[in-house]
């Protein structure tokens, strides 16, 4: 069985629990980088082994980051791979890639109160370069009405 929890949605981060078994398997992050491929991206397979002219084409990247406590199992890292690839809208100028972090102490410092330091040590975690703003509470009324 499995289950997805959303835990925070913002116009280019989003961050999930992903559950199989009853057991949680990972957080998932799909962060919309409205770039390009950095340097460091172009190091990572397959596209070290792609021509400049193939890279270059793509204008916007989707990253999407695997975080858990422990190494997936190859068969989960597929699924997971598969499922959130089919998430994100690609074409001829954008592309995603993913990217696996395990971080051993991740759930002594995750609790139930989400707060934006939770999400932030996340993304630091990952090495994302997002900073999550802070919502005024005078903007809550106007998000619930979006």
């Amino acid at each position: 069985m499995i289950s997805i929890d959303r835990k925070l949605r913002l116009r280019d981060l989003e961050i999930f629990r992903f559950f199989k078994d009853n057991k949680m398997l990972a957080y998932v992050i799909i962060e919309d980088t409205r770039g390009p491929f950095t340097e460091e991206d172009k190091k990572l397979e397959p596209l070290c082994f792609l021509d400049d002219e193939d890279i270059n084409i793509i204008v916007n990247v989707f990253k999407i980051y695997f975080l858990s406590d422990e190494p997936l199992e190859k068969e989960d890292s597929m699924m997971l791979r598969q499922f959130f690839g089919e998430l994100v809208d690609i074409s001829s100028v954008t592309n995603y890639i993913t990217q696996e972090f395990i971080q051993k102490d991740l759930y002594e410092h995750v609790d139930d109160s989400w707060d934006i330091k939770t999400h932030q040590r996340m993304l630091d975690i990952v090495g994302s370069k997002y900073k999550i703003q802070s919502i005024d509470e005078e903007n809550w009324l106007n998000l619930s009405q979006e």
